[in-house]
């Protein structure tokens, strides 16, 4: 059986691999960009588990995807990307994203050790933030699917 270290160390391993699959199916440089951070991001939580280490607190993510996202904006770039695939990656790791912040926070919640239960409550929370980040480029992506399928009859949600 493995330890719950191990469990975690997988879960953080199948994360990047998620992001890094992701990478190679979009022909969108600016998203393989994102999602080279995230991919980043659980390789770090691996590491720190593997150590036992203080987790960041995510804020170098948060920061590189707000520079992302600006550059995209103020560049004038207005091709979003057309990658089906890449939805598909996206949407998976927004169910590996929430079963891992899960994990966390049950197996915080049973911790004997207050250093593990720290670790994996701060983890939990990165895994929550990476959630909501992976949701917004969800949203990002499949915008302009919903907004050509209902162009002028649908009602879609105001912005």
């Amino acid at each position: 059986m493995t330890s719950i270290i191990e469990q975690a160390i997988q879960l953080e391993e199948k994360a990047e691999t998620t992001y890094r699959e992701a990478v190679k199916t979009t022909s969108d440089p600016s998203a393989a960009k994102v999602l080279s951070f995230f991919a980043d991001e659980e390789a770090q939580h691996a590491e720190a588990l593997r150590g036992m280490e203080r987790v960041a607190d995510g804020s170098g993510l948060l920061q590189s995807a707000k520079d992302w996202i600006r550059g995209a904006v103020e560049g004038g770039s207005s091709a979003i990307s057309p990658d089906s695939d890449l939805l598909a990656v996206l949407r998976q790791a927004l169910i590996i994203e929430r079963q891992t912040e899960a994990f966390y926070r049950e197996e915080a919640a049973r911790a004997d050790d207050d250093a593990v239960r720290q670790l994996f409550t701060r983890l939990a929370d990165a895994e929550k933030a990476h959630f909501l980040l992976v949701g917004s480029l969800v949203e990002y992506f499949d915008r302009p699917n919903e907004w050509t399928e209902s162009a002028e009859f649908g009602h879609r949600t105001e912005y």
